[in-house]
């Protein structure tokens, strides 16, 4: 039987539709908590009322009328008249609510032909009788338990009576409620259910904040002390002093003043002590790997005195095969600049050169590793992995960066994130680690400009594609989207057939005009050749999935254009246009409209911000607005996505101070 069955008034119906709101548990019924208060302390004219007040008056019965499926009362005070809708229970209303009565009334406002507030709470009044003062809790009603008339008084009845009945155990102790400064958790709850004040509220609800987030805070300050106590040091040496200076002669661009100074936190926790973990976040273009490569050859660099052939070793570990393939090629030969060996390991690496690297990395002579998810596989060791990079680090899983780094010896770790965290954001969910921040970009680069392209607009839109592909040499990204307009992975095969031969009947006898495609499907070899008959300017239009998202670096291709814009997420957005734009030339992303249905105003709305800003922290925090801080990968990982009371960004001070008050609670 279950436990809600125990509670006065809980039939087979009742617990059926409680049950379908997700409540099978007494906690879980004492934890389905008001999301709102109406304030029946100030009673409200019913002249002064607006759609969206939460009302509380008093008033007069002047009809009752009963249409069919509904019950229509009207009402009146000394300062005017309105109406209450009722759709269910008619029939038992009508021989309580008649023309004549005296009755208090609370609930929301809204407008629908006109204002009414419909399924009203509300109190039979004597003539002589003041309204009953105090806050009335608004509970989330699911349709099930509207219809069995589980309305806000029945939920607060029913958790009153499992709190005052039933015993709950307290998920901390005595002593830790004393130094927290906690009631028993059963009190709190008990005043958020039947609270006398907002007062009561906002301290019930700091309460049960800190008990939340408490176990997170001192998990993580424990295992932040628990790294700085190991870890070894990789102080500057005239080994690597020399390495890292061969590397940057070898670099075809000057670090920006943004990437030295991160560069210098990076070396300084190498060298000074514990075990580093850091993540390295910034805007699309903003040079974080080149900051990481450089951090690399401090450890890298750093030889092994018996045997300078050996020594320190880095692994970087990449989500797919084109970002680890991209990383390898751009990093090899400013590596090999000085004298520091380096492998790509993929799923298509070759039996035979698979084996070989493997060899390599377990005897120390391979100091640098670039690879995917094959890093992970348990033939890969390591003579002394010092150093884990882990780039587009949401794309892992927490088991699988941990994986990695079981394989070194206390290795210090980099994440990288090419998706900009809001700064707020950032401390309440990776507290535990140093976040590092790049905002600037490399000077001489033009803003990339953003256009919505109406269907009538997109005949236009391919001429100028054409134009600027073989007159100016400009390349072209096409994108298509992998999901459908309801949300469902479908097969973009066939949108990528009909986005190549829209492309092709561009071309003309004789223009060399070139267009290919790639797409999950492509096998490696095929799709690696046309990415690279793509970098050398071989081909004009690219037409691709989000595979080209990350790890495509072409500097000719600053033309973009994204069919189905509206079945992506903005911070996506951000990233694929960060696809163009990395040379001095102007870039151009150009969003399509579908055509006849065009884009709700939601969408167009949403697009147009995106496109009315390049900085991809405050597009961030458009896509937190739209989709809650939850939803980010990390805080799913951490822990932080779980929380019920705790709004990451609105209490993000209130998270770092208990962190802080966590991190001293482990002093002696």
């Amino acid at each position: 039987m279950s436990e809600l069955s125990r509670l006065t008034g809980v039939g087979p119906k009742r617990l059926k539709a409680l049950q379908a709101a997700g409540l099978h548990t007494l906690r879980d019924l004492v934890y389905h908590v008001p999301r709102r208060y109406v304030d029946r302390t100030r009673v409200t004219p019913i002249a002064t009322l607006r759609e969206g007040d939460d009302a509380f008056f008093t008033c007069r019965i002047d009809s009752v009328q009963t249409p069919p499926g509904r019950l229509i009362v009207k009402v009146s005070d000394d300062t005017g008249s309105f109406e209450l809708a009722f759709f269910r229970a008619a029939r038992f209303l009508t021989e309580q609510l008649y023309p004549g009565r005296r009755i208090s009334v609370a609930g929301q406002v809204k407008q629908f032909r006109h204002l009414q507030i419909a399924h009203p709470e509300w109190e039979a009044l004597r003539e002589d009788q003041e309204p009953r003062g105090g806050l009335l809790p608004v509970y989330p009603l699911t349709g099930e338990l509207a219809e069995t008339r589980a309305e806000h008084k029945l939920l607060q009845k029913l958790a009153l009576e499992a709190l005052s009945t039933f015993h709950f155990s307290d998920a901390l102790s005595e002593k830790e409620r004393e130094h927290l400064g906690l009631r028993p958790e059963v009190e709190s709850l008990r005043v958020l259910h039947a609270p006398e004040s907002m007062q009561d509220v906002t301290l019930a609800l700091a309460e049960l904040k800190v008990r939340e987030l408490w176990p997170l805070c001192l998990r993580r300050a424990q295992a932040r002390r628990e790294r700085l106590a190991r870890g070894r040091r990789f102080p500057s040496t005239p080994e690597t002093t020399a390495a890292e200076e061969a590397v940057r002669k070898a670099l075809p661009f000057a670090l920006t003043q943004g990437q030295e100074d991160v560069l210098a936190s990076i070396t300084q926790a190498l060298g000074t002590g514990g075990q580093f973990y850091g993540l390295l976040h910034g805007d699309v273009g903003s040079g974080k790997t080149a900051v990481a490569l450089l951090a690399a050859v401090r450890v890298a660099g750093t030889q092994d005195p018996g045997d300078k052939t050996r020594g320190a070793q880095v692994a970087l570990l990449a989500p797919t095969e084109v970002l680890a393939a991209q990383h390898y090629r751009n990093m090899e030969p400013w590596l090999r600049a000085a004298g520091i060996s380096v492998g790509l390991l993929t799923g298509d690496t070759a039996p035979a050169e698979r084996r070989a690297l493997e060899a390599s990395l377990s005897e120390g002579t391979l100091r640098v590793a670039i690879g995917t998810h094959a890093l992970l596989s348990a033939a890969v060791t390591f003579a002394d992995l010092r150093f884990v990079l882990v780039d587009e680090q949401h794309r892992f899983g927490v088991d699988q960066r941990a994986l990695l780094t079981k394989k070194g010896n206390e290795p210090h770790v980099l994440y990288l994130s090419a998706t900009p965290i809001p700064r707020t954001l950032a401390q309440s969910l990776y507290g535990d680690l140093e976040v590092l921040t790049l905002t600037e970009k490399p000077a001489g680069r033009l803003p990339v400009k953003t256009r919505l392209v109406p269907s009538a607009k997109q005949t236009e839109l391919l001429q100028f594609l054409r134009t600027e592909a073989l007159n100016n040499r400009n390349q072209v990204y096409w994108v298509v989207p992998r999901i459908d307009s309801e949300g469902n992975d479908v097969d973009a095969a066939p949108a990528i057939e009909g986005a190549v031969k829209r492309l092709r009947q561009l071309g003309r006898d004789g223009d060399g005009w070139s267009v290919e495609a790639v797409h999950g499907r492509v096998p490696a070899p095929e799709r690696d050749r046309i990415l690279a008959a793509f970098r050398r300017g071989e081909i004009h239009a690219l037409v691709a999935t989000t595979v080209i998202e990350v790890g495509v670096d072409v500097p000719g291709a600053n033309l973009m254009v994204v069919e189905g814009a509206d079945r992506f997420g903005v911070a996506q957005l951000h990233q694929l246009r960060g696809r163009t734009g990395r040379g001095s030339a102007q870039a151009w992303c150009f969003l399509l409209e579908p055509p006849a249905i065009g884009w709700s105003d939601e969408t167009d709305a949403r697009l147009r911000g995106f496109a009315s800003t390049e900085d991809g922290f405050k597009i961030a925090e458009m896509d937190l607005l739209r989709r809650g801080a939850g939803s980010l990968e990390g805080a799913r990982q951490s822990g932080f996505g779980a929380l019920r009371f705790t709004d990451l960004i609105a209490d993000a001070d209130f998270i770092r101070d208990l962190s802080a008050r966590a991190e001293a609670s482990l002093d002696p």
